[in-house]
């Protein structure tokens, strides 16, 4: 299904969903267009006008109606709640802005009111330092044009108590994306509106016995991978995870000078689409280690992640300006390296299951539904589950390698995996049934 112009997205930076806010927005719309005069001539009935009198009539309260309730539901939420909640927008203040990049930036924001003046519903219970979702993101909504975008916060340091309610945010300004620019615009005091949280897919469900995720990300998309990492390692010692994060340029990473050579790449094609030429230079794939040099801020917060997990977080990195990027084989490896021995009863964990069967996460929403469970038969081992490779990053990224998100009713779906990770599956058999492919 081909999303209309309506539902075109805007940004690296945010999650590509339509939200509640933004759907009311593009219905107004909708109404206003349908209600174009047609120039059928004049009648001489008195019928006829007074059936053209209610045709015009019936629209213009249906715009009345649409626009009343849009304005409503920008304008009035912020004073109804202090709390971060699922239906209203709450202020928080930002207080803290580190740039990394001329086009990208790390900012810290608080809510009105810390330390346990009323519980957070992201944590796990009110005396919890624990989120309670593996996975989650918040709406900000932009005043200016009345839209609404996901964005996924960074975990909590260790050492920090989340219960004060801050929140860090990776942004990334992109041409032509409302939201992401109106962001990174502003300053230290500012506020913002956030609505939820939105729980997204339980991962650690997904993941049951099994031991391995992979996660690909491109550009901000590195958010939900550090988010995935903190939930997983912390459950389980003995898991393991390899983050791969694709930029365009070094200084997303660390700080580096401009130099010409810079300058003239920044008018490269989009990473995802170098790759289809198949060119590739000599230059390596990047390790991050935690003496990596001059970090800038969103590489200072996976070191910590790094130096947390140890030997069981890996994360290579890929820019795009040095020609280095994530080929079929590297995923390949990847997957390869850290996959657990398989069985028969293995084989058949997964079917019919909403947590596992990968077809039926074909019409899924990355969203979670309340109430969802792993209705697997536990196999022979005692495990069932499965390993995860996740993609996360701009529309093309995620496209190329996992395949095209489709809208169906309104809602963006999974849609079938393809990309790169299809054509493995299609030559190993054996990925498609130890793991399951998400896409963010």
């Amino acid at each position: 299904m081909t999303a209309s112009p309506l539902l075109r997205t805007f940004g690296i930076g945010a999650r590509y969903h339509i939200s509640q806010a933004y759907r009311i927005h593009s219905h107004r719309r909708f109404i206003h267009g349908d209600t174009t005069p047609h120039n059928d001539g004049i009648s001489s009935r008195s019928s006829s006008n007074a059936h053209h009198k209610q045709a015009r009539v019936l629209p213009s309260v249906a715009i009345a109606l649409a626009i009343l309730g849009t304005a409503s539901y920008f304008l009035t939420p912020s004073s109804r709640s202090s709390t971060l909640n699922e239906s209203t927008f709450v202020p928080y203040t930002i207080t803290a802005c580190d740039a990394i990049s001329p086009s990208s930036v790390l900012f810290t924001i608080t809510p009105p009111h810390q330390h346990g003046a009323s519980p957070l519903p992201y944590l796990a219970s009110q005396s919890s330092t624990r989120w309670k979702h593996p996975l989650w993101s918040v709406e900000f909504k932009q005043p200016e044009v009345q839209i609404a975008r996901h964005y996924t916060p960074l975990p909590p340091h260790h050492d920090e108590d989340p219960r004060d309610g801050k929140l860090r945010f990776y942004v990334r300004a992109v041409d032509g994306g409302e939201m992401s620019n109106y962001l990174r615009r502003l300053r230290v005091g500012n506020e913002v509106y956030l609505r939820g949280p939105h729980p997204g897919f339980d991962v650690l469900g997904r993941l049951g016995g099994r031991k391995n995720v992979v996660f690909l990300a491109g550009g901000t998309g590195v958010v939900p991978g550090m988010q995935v990492a903190s939930a997983v390692l912390e459950n389980d010692d003995s898991a393991q995870m390899k983050l791969m994060w694709a930029v365009r340029k070094r200084e997303e990473v660390q700080s580096v000078e401009s130099t010409a050579q810079q300058q003239q790449q920044q008018q490269q094609q989009p990473w995802w689409k170098v790759w289809t030429t198949g060119i590739r230079s000599a230059a390596v794939l990047t390790e991050m280690t935690t003496d990596l040099e001059n970090p800038s801020a969103i590489a200072e917060e996976l070191m910590r992640l790094k130096n947390r997990f140890g030997s069981r977080l890996q994360i290579r990195l890929a820019v795009d300006e040095e020609h280095t990027q994530f080929t079929a084989k590297d995923i390949h490896s990847a997957l390869r390296t850290c996959q657990e021995n398989r069985g028969s009863a293995a084989m058949a964990v997964g079917r019919g299951c909403l947590f596992h069967d990968q077809l039926l996460h074909v019409q899924a929403s990355e969203f979670e539904d309340p109430g969802s469970a792993c209705r697997c038969e536990v196999d022979l081992g005692g495990r069932s589950g499965k390993n995860l490779f996740m993609v996360s990053g701009p529309d093309g990224f995620v496209t190329h390698y996992a395949g095209q998100k489709r809208w169906l009713g309104g809602t963006l779906t999974q849609g079938s995996v393809g990309g790169v990770v299809g054509q493995l599956q299609t030559r190993d058999a054996s990925l498609a049934s130890d793991w399951l492919v998400l896409k963010l």
